[in-house]
């Protein structure tokens, strides 16, 4: 399926243990390996969204070391990976600069949540409507990180996909990495 794809890891608004809206730390690891998830499934941007600017500086930095000098000389394939990510203050950012960017295209927003809700779609369902659709607009799938996305939110969805399980379903263990659930929904998406 080809496909105009963004993926946003929010680090605000999400929530805390105790429901608390919150913005959580930018680390290292979801910065490198989401970005080399998405150059694997052609996704064309990765935002990281946080408003904390010391978070936005260290994301600014990290990116530059590996775009230039010797380390974009000896790892090219992570320079290029990480040319598609970028950081924002706000979901509203993204929105804005997408716009910018593609005019002429609608956006949806996809939200994976690790819960069960009503109205979500399985992953092959997706897949199938986003092929059905005449008009093909940017598909833009939001993760989530703390304890997940905060309510006030949701009014940004327009579709909800169904939890990651594991071989013992809805009894089973559910906690993965963000990375790890990145790297799962793109390749259930976009896989051929």
């Amino acid at each position: 399926m080809k496909h105009k794809t963004v993926v946003v890891l929010l680090h605000h608004p999400v929530t805390n243990r105790k429901g608390e809206t919150i913005a959580t730390s930018i680390t290292n690891m979801d910065l490198h390996d989401i970005s080399r998830t998405c150059r694997t499934f052609e996704v064309d941007h990765y935002y990281l969204v946080s408003p904390i600017i010391d978070h936005q500086k260290l994301v600014g930095s990290i990116i530059d070391h590996w775009k230039r000098g010797s380390q974009a000389e000896w790892h090219p394939d992570r320079a290029e990976a990480l040319s598609r990510a970028k950081v924002v203050s706000s979901f509203a950012d993204v929105k804005q600069e997408l716009g910018a960017l593609y005019p002429e295209l609608a956006l949806e927003v996809a939200m994976p949540d690790a819960r069960p809700l009503p109205n979500q779609l399985t992953y092959q369902q997706t897949r199938e409507k986003w092929a059905s659709e005449a008009k093909q607009g940017i598909k833009v799938v939001v993760l989530g990180t703390g304890w997940g996305v905060a309510p006030e939110f949701y009014q940004e969805v327009h579709t909800y996909l169904g939890p990651i399980y594991g071989p013992l379903g809805v009894d089973g263990y559910n906690h993965l990495s963000v990375r790890a659930a990145a790297a799962i929904i793109l390749d259930r998406l976009f896989s051929t």
